[in-house]
């Protein structure tokens, strides 16, 4: 199963509107922003009507400055930073050639119907208009892989609706085991009041994007949607058998698109903020370890136990999948681009050991990268990165 961390952001895109806005005023696009007064608005619908919405506060967000990481030692200066300038007095970091990498080629283009939404009878009306808007905005950037000529299923529901999303399942075949439904049933009794579950299963045949999402919470834009839309695309790719993915890459690599499609968006200074917490989600899991402890033989097996599918320090419970395997994507991003990324990602629809495919595409044995490149960045990213306070 594929599980998203929300990290609920403010946008501040002002360029996304054409006048000033205020609450209940007349807007053009749903799903536009603009920011006045300390204030941002986003157009939603109302009705028949377009208007501006009440508006939430905006602050002032400062990314740190860039630190020299592995592996940059070497990087000409002149290569591109994350927004697309150059610098002239220090190599760009790994993550600041990854974020420029994607920006290269993952260009947003129109889209059409690609989704069928099935909606609860208590589903919210904000999130389901920010569900769609964001679905649609998320799947641009990926016209140039994606093109399932099939509607893909999506369903949407609050934590009182899990019998609803059981039925809702029947029709297609879904879930027969049963396996889904005890993951959300699980889901709902830990996390109360903050359950915002969405998954795309990891399983042979068509798929589908399952939320459950208390209906407290607010419906505000963040990464959330645009993470479990890269599931989608992982399983169009890999012809269905994400299953076969390491769950650091599954779940890495939709953080690091995920991430940067809301922030190419919402402000690319945002994407530290985010990365903290992806980085810091395993603090709010239920092992106990801290990853700022490791030595490198531990960051090895560490690595080594993400290997599975939702077993060993795989598990949701754990958390362990979402900051190192951003991490591990953002070095591949870096070093050998988008193009290889969607190659690894096609090569588990063969009857091939991954390790061999990924040995074959990045031409080096995987373990041999775990040591000589993930672990340095690991622990570099690790002692730069704050953790949480407890």
């Amino acid at each position: 199963m594929l599980i998203a961390l929300v990290c609920t952001l403010t946008l501040a895109t002002p360029a996304l509107a054409s006048s000033i806005p205020k609450s209940g005023s007349a807007c053009t696009t749903i799903g536009a922003t603009s920011v006045h007064k300390a204030k941002k608005y986003t157009c939603v619908k109302s009705g028949k009507k377009k208007i501006w919405n009440k508006g939430v506060s905006v602050r002032q967000i400062t990314a740190p400055p860039p630190k020299l990481n592995p592996g940059n030692a070497n990087k000409p200066s002149n290569q591109p930073s994350a927004d697309g300038s150059n610098k002239s007095n220090q190599a760009p970091t790994i993550q600041e050639i990854a974020l420029a990498n994607m920006k290269k080629d993952m260009k947003p283009q129109t889209v059409g119907n690609l989704f069928r939404y099935h909606y609860s009878p208590n589903a919210k009306q904000s999130f389901k208009e920010l569900l769609e808007s964001d679905l649609n905005f998320a799947m641009s950037y990926w016209v140039d892989v994606y093109n399932n000529p099939e509607l893909f299923n999506v369903f949407y529901g609050t934590e009182k609706d899990l019998n609803w999303l059981i039925e809702a399942w029947k029709p297609y075949g879904f879930d027969k085991n049963v396996g889904f439904a005890n993951d959300f049933r699980g889901r709902i009794e830990r996390e109360g009041n903050y359950l915002n579950a969405g998954a795309v299963p990891s399983q042979e045949g068509a798929s589908h994007l399952s939320i459950l999402r208390h209906s407290s919470l607010p419906s505000d834009p963040n990464s959330f949607i645009a993470h479990e839309n890269v599931h989608i695309v992982q399983q169009f790719l890999t012809n269905n058998r994400t299953g076969k993915m390491p769950c650091w890459l599954r779940e890495g690599s939709a953080n690091l698109f995920g991430n940067f499609i809301f922030t190419d968006k919402a402000g690319i200074n945002l994407y530290d903020q985010i990365k903290r917490s992806d980085m810091n989600n395993y603090q709010r899991g239920a092992s106990g370890v801290e990853l700022r402890r490791f030595k490198d033989s531990d960051w090895f097996a560490h690595l080594k136990s993400l290997e599975g599918n939702f077993q060993g320090g795989c598990d949701y419970i754990n958390r362990f999948a979402y900051g190192s395997g951003l991490l591990l994507s953002e070095l591949l991003m870096a070093d050998s681009g988008f193009t290889k990324m969607m190659d690894f990602w096609r090569a588990f629809s063969q009857e091939k050991d991954w390790r061999i495919s990924f040995q074959e595409i990045y031409g080096t044995l995987l373990d041999d990268w775990y040591r000589t490149k993930a672990v340095p960045y690991l622990m570099s990213e690790y002692s730069r990165v704050l953790p949480y306070p407890n």
